[in-house]
Parts: structure tokens; sequence; C-alpha cells
């Protein structure tokens, strides 16, 4: 009988993360920032495929918040799929349908129709070439022209001091699978730190692969394994990514990552006037990679051929952005690889005031003076630096936010239920953005009070965070009472004014919280 794992790991289950970049809207502002035009920014119907959805709780938040995206998503292991349907009943969330199969199922199955965004996050580099071409072959027929495919995967020359580790990592797991998971990773990082104090000189001689290892020791082992013990595990050079895409018609746009964009962060002077030089695409990004020393990649591709945008200023005028983050908890800097930049605050601070005050328009924007006078092409940069620094996000147009807001209550009511017995999902979906919006556990039993009209929050947020199971079923270490009641004040004093923005949390009641206080009966029947 053949192996149904295909040489992935299944011992344990993928996490349930959620990553921004699969947000259609989120590609799409990618894309047009690179003067390509990609559907997904009107909030008009979608069609979405993504291939490897692990526990398909991206999928869930992203369906949930876009009621008018019909979301298909796959994965090869039933308990994977299994996690993600519970989810998707109890959140309501009927626009998104998982499926059990394999690429090779998927792409024999004539009934799947076509799609406008075809994405696949952390699969291309931990599985085989065999299943590879059948990702090939399932956006050759079902990724409709125009539309786009995204894709990450581990590349040159970033990782590849780190290919003799990681066949460490692999030979001393397999040697020992009797063992549980954890122990063989353990195992691992004992002899890797071996390695460094007797000066083996394949360390030594690669320093950043010291410190890459020791900053992964403290991650979860359920994503070490399916980062490192999966029987693939391939380093690609970005140009052979591109020509096995390039079979099914997909040409190379840009990197999904906004951040990627701005040169100057990244590049110094001269390294941008000769990648300007290169006029192939492709060798372009193989030079790149070279220069910034690029370890991991997340691309867009379009199927066919692309024109630059004629029509620039019509698209950007319509496209409204929305802060994650109070304007006055933004730093006036961002990073990129090469440098720390500072953001002028005679721009950038009326820009942040008026997008604080809530979601807005390019066009809306420049109707405010001091915006307006900084011209569009200067907001448009500015409005790009800020997504890159991950406190502003594309939102969705303002019709159909009423049904959005249904949609994004019932699932939200769904992971905050969660969240009391442990099984903590690090994201809410939000109305607004279309997309997820960070909001740690206890932040999570706060909305879950407010919801439920909890006069006591401190002891119930304190109650179910001392029932939570640690590791190996022992009781966790819950903060201290104090540390409970600051975090919950700074929920208070930050991140509830911008969940109310978002409407993430409801606005028409301003609860007040005592300090500290009575006991209520619903603690006792939290379980339930």
């Amino acid at each position: 009988m053949t192996d149904w794992t295909a040489g992935y790991v299944t011992e344990v289950g993928c996490g349930a993360g959620y990553f921004r970049a699969l947000a259609p809207q989120n590609l799409a502002l990618a894309a047009l920032a690179k003067g390509v035009a990609a559907p997904g920014l009107d909030g008009g119907p979608l069609r979405v495929l993504e291939l490897g959805c692990g526990q398909g709780f991206s999928a869930n938040v992203i369906a949930a918040a876009n009621p008018h995206i019909e979301y298909a998503a796959i994965d090869f292991n039933p308990g994977h799929i299994a996690s993600a349907k519970a989810l998707a009943r109890a959140g309501g969330v009927d626009n998104v349908h998982f499926s059990e199969a394999s690429f090779e199922e998927f792409a024999a199955d004539p009934g799947a129709g076509e799609f406008d965004f075809i994405t696949l996050h952390g699969i291309y580099s931990w599985v085989s070439a065999e299943s590879r071409a059948q990702i090939v072959q399932i956006a050759r027929e079902k990724l409709r022209p125009g539309g786009i495919l995204y894709l990450s995967y581990n590349c040159h020359p970033g990782w590849a001091p780190s290919i003799p580790i990681q066949r460490l990592f692999a030979d001393i797991a397999a040697g020992a699978p009797q063992e549980p998971i954890d122990v063989r990773i353990d195992q691992f990082f004992k002899i890797f730190k071996l390695l460094g104090d007797m000066g083996a000189r394949c360390l030594n001689a690669n320093p950043g692969v010291i410190e890459r290892f020791r900053q992964m020791e403290t991650l979860p082992r359920n994503y070490l394994a399916h980062e490192f013990l999966n029987a693939n595990w391939t380093i690609f050079h970005s140009a052979d990514v591109s020509r096995e895409l390039a079979q099914a018609k997909l040409q190379f746009v840009g990197s999904a990552q906004i951040a990627d964009h701005l040169d100057p962060l990244n590049l110094t002077d001269r390294q941008q006037y000769i990648l300007n030089q290169v006029k192939d695409p492709i060798r372009k990004e193989s030079l790149r990679d070279l220069i910034v020393n690029q370890d991991f990649r997340s691309d867009i591709y379009i199927k066919g051929a692309f024109q630059p945008v004629e029509n620039a200023w019509d698209l950007w005028r319509d496209l409204r952005f929305a802060l994650t983050a109070r304007a006055q908890d933004i730093p006036l800097t961002v990073k990129g690889t090469l440098a720390e930049a500072a953001l002028a605050p005679e721009t950038y601070g009326p820009l942040l005031d008026r997008l604080d005050a809530g979601p807005a328009s390019v066009g809306q924007l420049l109707a405010e003076p001091r915006i307006a006078a900084m011209g569009w092409a200067n907001l448009r940069q500015h409005l790009l630096v800020l997504v890159a620094q991950k406190t502003c996000q594309i939102a969705l147009p303002a019709h159909g936010e009423r049904e959005r807001e249904k949609a994004t209550d019932a699932f939200n009511r769904a992971v905050l239920l969660r969240a009391r017995l442990g099984a903590h999902f690090e994201f809410l979906a939000s109305p607004v953005t279309g997309a997820g919006v960070a909001v740690d556990r206890i932040g999570q039993l706060a909305l879950l009070a407010m919801r439920e009209g909890i006069e006591d929050r401190l002891s119930f947020v304190e109650g179910f965070l001392k029932d939570a199971p640690g590791s190996a079923g022992a009781p966790a270490c819950a903060p201290e009472r104090a540390a409970i009641e600051a975090q919950l004040e700074s929920f208070d004093a930050k991140t509830l004014p911008v969940l109310r923005r978002l409407k993430i949390a409801e606005t028409s009641r301003q609860t007040q919280y005592p300090r500290a206080g009575s006991t209520i009966s619903s603690i006792g029947s939290r379980r339930a």
C-alpha cells in the first residue's frame, strides 16, 4: 500500500497560524504597487483556492471576513481538515469548502472550476518534485487568465549555509523513530550545541547559522518538525521557480511583502543603480537575492502577460486604508534589511491623525488640506510604508460592510469561546479590512467578558488562565493577578480602541470594569 503521507510529517499537526499574505486584497495591493492590476480590490465576487491549507485557520478568517468570496481549501491530512471544518461550523462560515485531497487528486478533479486566486504558503520547499508538478498543473488548468498565484519558499543564498545542519537535524530524528518527536528534536539541539562547544569549523565559518538555530530552539516543536523533518526539503533559486511556473503560463509580478518594494530600505544607491540596469525581471530577482542574502521568498505570479496599469489614479483613488494600531503608538521609523529610516512627522503626522479617526480612501485623504499638500504620489508611498510597517492595512470598500460584520461577529465568537479552554487562535476577523487582526489570549478573554456582560472581568480572565493545561497535561504557569490586571489595562487603552475602529469589538456599550472584586456566578459555568 502506498504511504499516503508521501514523506510529509503527520505525527504532529501543523500550527493554526494566520498568514496575512493569503488575503486576496493584500495580494492585489502588492501587485498594484508593482503596476499590475489584479482582482480583489473592489469587494466583488471571487473564487479563491488554497493548496495545503493545514489547520485551515487562515482560510476560515479570510472567508468569514469576505462573505462575497467562495473559498476552497484542500489538505491531504484528514486531521487538519477535520479541525478546519469544525471551526467553520462553529463560526457559521458557510462560504469556505474544505476538502481532504492530495494535489494529484485535486488536479484530476474536472468539477473544481476556475479560480481568481490560487495560494500556497509554506508548501513548495517541503514537497516532492512530483507534487510541485501537480501544483503547476493545477495552476495551468484552474487559474483564470489574469488570475494571481501566490507561493512562498526557502531560497538561496540565505538558507544555503544551513543545508548541512538541516540534514543533521533530519538524520538525528530518523535515528530514533520510536521516540516522541519532541524528544528527537531536543536531541538535535544538544548535538548542535556540542558542535559549537567543540569548535566545529562548519559553524565557525558560518556564525549566522549558529544564531539561526539558537533562536529556533525556543520555537514550538510541531513547527520545527514541519520545517525540518519532511522527506523533502528543497532550497530554490528564484529563477528555477519562475522556470517551473512558466509551464503554467505564469509571469512573475513581485514580492507579496510590501517591505520588499521599498528599495531605499533594502539596497544602497549603487545597488539600486546596478539592479535597475538589468531588464530581465528573473535575472534581476536572482541578483537581488544575492545582494540582500535572501532566505525566504513570498512571490506573486499572474496568469498570462501583463501590461503596465494606465489608469493608476482611478484604481488608487477608491482604495481604503485602516490603521491596526493607535496613531500615538505607531513609531515614526521603518526597518528594512539595510537600514532603519525615520518617517517625517510633518507628513506622516497628519496622515496618521486622519486614519486614527477611521478608515479612509485615498480620495478622502486627499480632501484633507494638510495631506493634499504632499500630492498623491507621495501619499501612495506613505501608505505603502505604513503597510510595510504592519501598522496599516488595505480595507475593503464600505459597501457590503454590514454583511461582513454579521459574518465576522459569528466567527469571532467561536474563536473567543475557544480561548476559554486554551485552544487559542491569535487573530480575529475584521469586516473592515477583510483580514485578520492580532489579538492575544488575554485580549480575547477580555472581549468575551464584554460580550457576556461580565462585571468582574479580572477574575473571569484569571480563572481561565489558571485552568489552562500546560505541557504534557501539567498545569500551566499562569501570570500573577497584578500582571493580568496590567495587561487588561493596556488592552483597554491601546487595543480596544483599534478593535472598535475595525468593528471587531462592539462600540454601542462602553463597559467599565472594576479593578478587582466581586465573584460572579458565570465563572463557575465557564466550561459549559
